[in-house]
């Protein structure tokens, strides 16, 4: 049938009939209207970006095509524009990056879509040439410092950090007396194991903080965990809701022996798992419609997947019925793990959040292949953090090696602490597993096979 049913409206008619099929969700027929529309009257705002929401909505194959026609509407807007490219690169995926380089042509010195073209580029398994969008911009503005602060920062969440290092030298007297500038080094020094450098640049750094913060991660780093406690413990106290410091805190009380420890993270209910109440018609059918949404080709900038990938945007705040269904399994899990937490203690940076109402914050899903696992890390943003389980191939399930299992405690190896973990959970599907944001966790490696999850973090709401 096609647009043929549409033959002899005027423009008008088309259009009102377009949105109108559009708002009762017929979106193949809205599609068909706003093309007669479209071919009577090109230049329609109103139709061209409804023709774009109809295109993402569908996942048509050009959607970045007609998103690219309702963009031109708005050249006198670019935050406008921005914002309309990030809403359409949630369905889009790896077919946003022309919108993205469309968008720093015009702008190049915007630093906010530069980071997503990046993360973009290297989903889509652009390897080392993910920030080739940074160099070029950088070749028509090498002075500019908000960009090249950005480009740091992507080039050592992509683990290259001693060429992040040897960028920054060679444009230190442009940033010369800058703190930021200052405590990134620290970072990405840290980070890679460049104890001496961070040492030296960590001398001439103040007490604020983030600095602070940052001279316990050395002194962790260096055998110094009492120096490192308390150093930690100040920055806890002045910033309670500081997730590093508290991780960092967990070790340092672990290596001394503090009892202190115990209070944060030994006491029982802090973590564990549960089974949602969901049955294997259910999980297959959430399962199969996850998959559709994992289009990248590797896993992103600065996140802890390895061996896979990692879906875009807020997962539990999609309306596909496979996720109302999930999202009310979790919801009823979530409500018990609550319950059975320890006594409300204001000191205590998940135990001083019981007493007010939690919400889902981010929300993904990863799909992990054979080797792939995650590299230990916290969650910074969250209370409470989370893994669910929705597949899993038969080894995660029952090899005697604990194969993707998760791990509860042990600590990255940049941080160079032989720490075993305080709790390991079998994946099993159908099962959520709950802890606080804080705690590093991560996952063992397996051979082959499909692990897909689901995974978020609890806020405050409101």
């Amino acid at each position: 049938m096609g647009t043929d049913r549409f033959e002899g409206l005027a423009f008008g008619e088309l259009e009102a009939r377009a949105l109108a099929l559009e708002s009762a969700e017929r979106f193949d027929e809205a599609r068909d209207a706003l093309d007669a529309a479209l071919r009577l009257h090109p230049q329609s705002q109103s139709c061209a970006e409804a023709r774009a929401r109809i295109a993402l909505q569908l996942k048509e194959v050009g959607a970045a095509e007609h998103c690219q026609r309702a963009l031109a509407f708005h050249s006198d807007h670019p935050e406008r524009q921005l914002r309309m490219i990030e809403t359409a690169a949630v369905e889009l995926g790896s077919a946003a990056i022309p919108l993205f380089e469309g968008y720093i042509e015009e702008h190049p010195t915007n630093v906010a879509a530069h980071d997503q073209l990046a993360e973009l580029q290297a989903q889509a398994g652009a390897g080392e040439q993910f920030a080739n969008g940074y160099l070029s911009a950088l070749r028509r503005h090498p002075d500019c410092k908000p960009l090249l602060m950005s480009y740091w920062k992507n080039l050592s969440r992509s683990g290259r950090l001693l060429e992040t290092l040897e960028s920054m030298d060679s444009n230190q007297k442009l940033f010369d007396g800058d703190r930021e500038f200052s405590l990134l080094q620290v970072h990405v020094a840290n980070r890679g194991g460049f104890t001496e450098r961070a040492g030296r640049l960590l001398d001439g750094l103040d007490t604020r903080p983030d600095a602070e913060l940052a001279r316990g991660q050395h002194r962790l780093q260096t055998g110094r965990p009492d120096e490192a406690a308390r150093l930690l413990e100040r920055v806890a106290t002045a910033q309670p809701d500081n997730q590093m410091a508290w991780a960092l805190l967990e070790l340092a009380w672990r290596i001394t022996g503090n009892p202190a420890h115990h209070w944060l993270a030994g006491q029982r209910g802090l973590y564990g798992a549960l089974e949602l109440e969901l049955g294997s018609s259910q999980l297959a059918a959430i399962a199969a419609m996850l998959r559709t949404l994992h289009s990248a080709r590797s896993h992103p900038l600065g996140q802890s997947v390895r061996g896979g990938t990692q879906t875009r945007g807020e997962l539990l705040m999609r309306t596909e019925p496979e996720m109302l269904v999930l999202t009310q399994a979790l919801t009823t899990a979530i409500q018990a793990f609550l319950a059975n937490l320890p006594s409300r203690d204001p000191r205590h940076p998940l135990l001083r959040h019981t007493n007010r109402e939690l919400a889902f914050g981010p929300s993904w899903s990863v799909r992990l292949s054979g080797g792939g696992h995650h590299t230990a890390h916290f969650h910074p943003g969250g209370i409470i953090s989370s893994a669910c389980y929705i597949s899993l191939p038969d080894e995660v399930a029952n090899g005697p090696e604990q194969p993707g299992w998760l791990e509860i405690g042990r600590p990255p190896p940049e941080l160079g602490l032989d720490l075993p973990p305080l709790a390991t959970f079998q994946p099993t599907a159908g099962r959520l597993v709950l802890f606080p944001s804080f705690m590093f966790h991560g996952t063992r490696p397996f051979a082959g096979g499909e692990r897909l999850t689901v995974a978020f973090d609890l806020v405050a709401a409101g």
